[in-house]
């Protein structure tokens, strides 16, 4: 089953001439573009779990909706379908999904400035500035972030001769962790000094083991000597 105004729908954008108010047609072309965001990053965070920034911000687009749905019931707008769960699919790596996420904040950015130019309705402006504003200075960032830092652990890892799908490889959370962390401290040779070196040309793997097991000895022995001060 489709939507009635299905190719509104499709191509985001308002026809004056369709017979549905103006208002009606924005908010349900803003809807169905939250619909798609939502499914796109929920397949995400089935395919790589619940990692940041698509978990939380898929959380985001869930009240997004929300506010959408309140808009709807005040103008008494039928909510369109949503045929995205059934149709969504994800890239083919976690880099190329950040990249995606990033493009689709700003094609929902430029959405709803679109949409805001045709409409006069206060509290409807008021919701999708608030949409608006929260795209482009929440999500947009997030995104843009989780780009850099994908790009920098890729660059790490093939530098070791290791295929980018394998650069998100989980090892257990303190490994994976510092693992992130010598990715993006590899880069910056001032601050690190002599120690430079050695994490851009050291392994990831290893240097991840290394400090998960340091951490781990320095632990026991911390509590070794807790446990002869008692006795």
């Amino acid at each position: 089953m489709q939507n009635h105004d299905e190719i509104i729908l499709r191509t985001r954008r308002i026809d004056p001439a369709a017979p549905y108010p103006v208002v009606h047609q924005a908010v349900r072309i803003a809807l169905y573009d939250e619909y798609a965001a939502r499914a796109f990053y929920q397949r995400v965070t089935e395919a790589y779990g619940a990692r940041a920034p698509f978990a939380n911000i898929q959380r985001a687009e869930e009240q997004h909706v929300g506010a959408l749905y309140s808009l709807c019931e005040r103008y008494g707008i039928p909510r369109p379908l949503d045929p995205f769960p059934a149709e969504t699919t994800i890239e083919a790596g976690w880099l190329a999904n950040c990249q995606r996420g990033v493009a689709g904040e700003i094609a929902n950015v430029r959405l709803y400035a679109e949409l805001l130019a045709q409409i006069g309705e206060a509290d409807v402006r008021r919701v999708f500035e608030n949409l608006q504003a929260a795209s482009l200075h929440n999500h947009l960032p997030a995104f843009q972030r989780a780009v850099a830092a994908a790009q920098a652990q890729e660059r790490y890892h093939a530098a070791h001769g290791i295929a980018p799908q394998q650069a998100y490889a989980r090892h257990g959370p303190v490994s994976d962790f510092l693992e992130r962390a010598f990715a993006q401290l590899g880069q910056h040779a001032g601050p690190l000094g002599l120690f430079s070196p050695l994490l851009r040309h050291a392994h990831p793997a290893m240097l991840a083991g290394m400090a998960a097991g340091g951490a781990g000895a320095y632990l026991l022995k911390s509590r070794l000597g807790r446990h002869r001060k008692e006795i």
